[in-house]
């Protein structure tokens, strides 16, 4: 049996499956009280996730050939980034967005296995650090990012996200 964490670079086929994911995300954060990805819910691409995946930016995670998670990791930044970070036209950084868990694994330790596998592709990319935001107010997720060696940056504050105005904490991981 292998228990090993794969990653995989989604393709068209894999739409499908990164939809579910996204969507089992969405539900999940919005039975928590979170209005976090609710656009997922309303039909909504913030991320235009068919480019993303044309452009080889989605990513998702098997362990026993099973679909464990997901996330998006931008060679370039989109608007939002440029928002947060300021812009920078480099290609030095990875944005990572959209981790999601499927559900059925979670609370196994599969979100720190993926983030370690996402440094390592980074690396392997030559890559000088990764980059991500995260709601300032989400004590477990902000957890998970600094174990993971992630550094806190800075807060963004009253930030507007479309979907809720929120504080968002900047993190970033030195490649």
């Amino acid at each position: 049996m292998n228990t090993q964490l794969k990653l995989n670079k989604a393709t068209m086929n894999d739409y499908p499956l990164i939809t579910e994911l996204l969507i089992e995300s969405a539900k999940w954060l919005k039975s928590k009280g979170s209005k976090q990805w609710n656009g997922i819910l309303e039909g909504k691409d913030n991320h235009d996730t068919k480019s993303a995946i044309e452009r080889g930016d989605v990513f998702y995670f098997t362990m026993e050939n099973s679909p464990v998670g997901m996330c998006i990791l931008w060679n370039k930044q989109s608007s939002w980034d440029q928002e947060l970070w300021g812009v920078d036209k480099s290609d030095h950084f990875f944005y990572l967005h959209r981790l999601a868990i499927n559900r059925h694994y979670s609370g196994q330790g599969i979100a720190m296995k993926i983030l370690t596998e996402v440094e390592k592709y980074s690396k392997n990319e030559n890559k000088k650090e990764i980059r991500l935001d995260c709601i300032a107010d989400n004590q477990v997720l902000n957890k998970l990012y600094q174990d993971a060696g992630f550094n806190f940056y800075k807060t963004i504050y009253q930030h507007n996200a479309g979907e809720q105005i929120a504080d968002f904490n900047l993190y970033k991981l030195d490649c």
